[in-house]
C-alpha cells in the first residue's frame, strides 16, 4: 500500500520499499511477485529485483497464481459477461479456474441451473457454498491446499464472508447489498496474501469492468472451449462466428448445442475488442 510492501521471507515478514533503481524502471511490483529482498534493520528492507513471473492477471493484478475462485451470487444480479472476461484472462495465462457459487441458500434452481448451461465443462469445477450456512467450505478448503489461489469476482458476491470462514483470522469488513441498485458495495480496498495450508489465498477488491487487452479479435473465438467441436466444420477455416455464411457454431446455437446467452456475449465482447482495435489505429 502507498509503494510499501509486505514481504514473506524465511525469517518472516518485513516491511520493505523497492529500490530507487526500480522505481526508475518504473518497474511494477505485483502481489505475488517472487523478489529477492536486502536485509535493513529488524523487520524492514528493500526489493532488489522481481523475479520473471509464470502468469500475470490484469484484474485482479496479482502474479504466480495457480488458480482463480470466480465467486458468483444470485445477489447481486449475476454478472456473466464479468466471469466470461475472468475465465479468458485465466486461458490465456493458463491459470485454472474454479466457478464458485455462494450464497446458494438464496439461490433458485432457475439459477443454478443457469450456471451449468453456461459454465458446465468450460472450468476445472463448479462448486456451490454458503458462507453464511457454512455450506461447501470442507470442499472450498480441499482445493485450497498447496496453491496459490485468486478469490476474484464482482463486488457483493460474498468473498470477504468466505475468506472470513476459512481465515477467522481474516476479519474483513462485509458490505451490503445497495437494494436501490441492487449492487454490492467493494469493502476489500487492496490486494493482500494470507497463508493456508502450504499454499496462499490472494483477497482482492471486487470489480465491475475488465477490459480484454491481449486477445485479437478475430482469435477471440479459439478461447471458447464450448465452440471448438463445431467450427472445424465451419465453411471458412478462420470463422469468427459473427456474419459468415455456413457457421457451424451458429447452427450449433440455434440447435441449442451451445448457450445462447453465452453466445450473444461473445457477440458482445467481440465488438468491445473490434472498437479498441479501432481506436488503437
Amino acid at each position: 500500500m502507498g509503494g510499501v510492501f509486505e514481504v514473506l521471507t524465511d525469517e518472516g515478514k518485513m516491511t520493505c520499499y523497492p529500490r530507487k533503481k526500480l522505481r526508475h524502471e518504473e518497474q511494477d511490483i505485483l502481489v505475488g511477485d517472487e523478489v529477492t529482498a536486502q536485509k535493513i534493520s529488524r523487520g524492514k528492507g528493500s526489493i532488489e529485483e522481481v523475479l520473471p513471473r509464470k502468469n500475470r492477471m490484469k484484474r485482479p493484478v496479482v502474479a504466480n497464481i495457480d488458480q482463480v475462485f470466480i465467486v458468483t451470487a444470485p445477489m447481486p444480479p449475476a454478472d456473466f459477461s464479468l466471469v466470461d472476461k475472468i475465465l479468458l484472462n485465466c486461458k490465456t495465462q493458463n491459470i485454472s479456474a474454479v466457478i464458485v457459487i455462494n450464497k446458494c441458500e438464496a439461490a433458485s434452481q432457475h439459477f443454478f441451473d443457469r450456471v451449468l448451461n453456461n459454465y458446465d465443462g468450460l472450468s476445472d469445477d463448479i462448486v456451490t457454498v454458503s458462507a453464511h450456512k457454512l455450506i461447501g467450505i470442507d470442499k472450498l478448503k480441499e482445493l485450497l491446499k498447496g496453491k496459490i489461489t485468486c478469490f476474484a469476482g464482482q463486488s457483493g458476491v460474498g468473498k470477504t464472508s468466505l475468506l472470513n470462514v476459512i481465515l477467522p483470522e481474516h476479519k474483513g469488513e462485509i458490505g451490503a447489498i445497495s437494494a436501490k441498485i441492487q449492487r454490492g458495495k467493494n469493502t476489500t480496498r487492496h490486494t493482500q496474501l494470507f497463508g493456508f495450508e502450504d499454499g496462499f489465498i490472494v483477497d482482492t477488491p471486487g470489480f465491475s469492468l475488465l477490459e480484454i487487452e491481449d486477445i485479437k479479435s478475430d482469435k477471440l473465438a479459439s478461447y471458447y472451449d464450448d465452440f471448438s467441436e463445431f467450427s472445424a466444420d465451419c465453411k471458412y477455416k478462420n470463422c469468427t462466428h459473427i456474419s459468415e455464411p455456413n457457421c457451424a457454431v451458429k447452427k450449433a446455437v440455434e440447435k441449442g448445442e451451445i448457450c445462447s446467452e453465452r453466445y450473444e456475449r461473445y457477440l458482445e465482447i467481440f465488438k468491445e475488442i473490434r472498437e479498441a482495435e479501432k481506436n488503437k489505429y
